[in-house]
């Protein structure tokens, strides 16, 4: 069986996109699974290296949202198999809806996964114009996929307000559980992390960050570290300096490879008051090291911190909360029982989040798209 995941950009596991590092494990763990697997990405520097695998890496030339796709890869889609199976990854991409047309037309199944693009609180950001872009384009794409892949149980509900999809499933992310590490980096007490898109509107970091301010007024100890960069970096800092705690908030900036692991290992606690996400690599990762967790529902795994017992779910995004949550946690590291937590968290991603399960799920899925383009043969 051979299976191509379609991604924008070059599915590099280094940067800080979830996509792209999701892309690039699912390929890898399906190639050592024996598939023959490759990563097709679509950037305005083809031309330029990709991340080193064992599997094909081919890159094909981003056009304008208003031209075709590159011809290259229309023509690499019409010389694949009619029974290769194709995955697009990424909702509200222009260029994925041209590339399904180009599939159906051409007799190929895919799957789809939009990436959390569908959660309600990810749709009321450009409500309207996504509201216009699901009615013209979006909708088509999702109804024609053998199978729409949604992240976690919110994103699926609310996509059903939307569209009579009988083909959406769920299958959560992945993480490798690796060798917990010991930390490295100096600190000071209690340290409370982060690390992820600096986002306000989706992470939710202006109410972490005036949580832990309340949690700081109350003489709560500890330190705030801020790993990453995005559209909100400077407001975030505005923010501490308006708060009073810009003496306890460290932004670290991006971080990649064993310098970003040697930051989680050195954390006490893994914080992500998501408003909106599919299933957030960054928890997954931190719970991979051995960290208790805040989370709230919106990251789609606060019923497995409850049911792990290893942290706390937030059903509610407010600062009382955040605060109150902190307090909490603070009281654990106290009596040392954050550590057994943290062996819950670990527990949690080897039964629920491991990449052969999720692997093998998808492969199920591709197998089944394959007998039946094989079928109408």
């Amino acid at each position: 069986m051979k299976v191509v995941h379609i991604v924008l950009g070059k599915a590099n596991p280094e940067r800080m996109n979830g996509v792209s590092k999701v892309v690039h494990q699912l390929a890898s763990h399906m190639h050592a699974s024996g598939a023959d697997v490759e990563v097709w990405g679509i950037t305005t520097t083809p031309e330029s290296s990709v991340f080193p695998r064992a599997f094909t890496t081919r890159l094909f030339r981003q056009t304008s949202v208003f031209n075709p796709p590159d011809e290259t890869l229309l023509k690499a889609i019409i010389d694949e198999q009619t029974d290769t199976v194709f995955h697009l990854h990424g909702g509200f991409i222009p260029v994925m809806y041209k590339i399904s047309r180009y599939l159906k037309l051409s007799g190929h199944r895919y799957v789809y996964t939009p990436h959390g693009s569908f959660n309600r609180i990810a749709l009321k950001k450009n409500q309207w114009l996504k509201k216009l872009y699901i009615s013209v384009y979006e909708k088509y794409l999702l109804q024609d996929a053998w199978r729409v892949q949604l992240l976690g149980q919110s994103e699926f509900d609310h996509i059903g307000k939307l569209l009579d999809l009988r083909n959406r499933i769920i299958v959560t992310n992945g993480q490798e559980l690796g060798v917990e590490k010991s930390a490295k980096i100096p600190k000071h007490g209690i340290v409370f992390g982060f690390c992820g898109r600096l986002d306000s509107y989706y992470k939710g970091l202006d109410v972490l960050l005036q949580g832990f301010a309340d949690y700081c007024h109350r003489e709560g100890e500890g330190e705030l570290w801020l790993i990453g960069d995005g559209p909100d970096a400077l407001r975030l800092r505005n923010l501490t300096e308006d708060l009073g705690i810009s003496n306890c908030v460290s932004f670290k900036g991006a971080m990649y490879g064993e310098t970003k692991d040697q930051h989680l290992a050195a954390m006490d606690f893994f914080c992500h008051p998501s408003r909106s996400e599919g299933s957030p690599t960054a928890v997954l990762e931190a719970a991979a090291h051995g960290k208790p967790l805040l989370v709230t529902t919106a990251t789609n795994v606060g019923q497995l911190v409850d049911q792990y017992h290893c942290g706390i779910h937030l059903r509610e995004l407010h600062r009382d909360r955040i605060a109150d949550a902190l307090e909490n946690l603070r009281n654990h590291y106290l009596q040392n029982t954050h550590v057994a937590m943290g062996k819950q968290s670990r527990l949690m991603v080897e039964r629920e989040f491991s990449w052969q399960k999720v692997t093998q799920q998808l492969l199920d899925i591709y197998q089944q798209a394959q007998h039946v383009s094989t079928d109408c043969q």
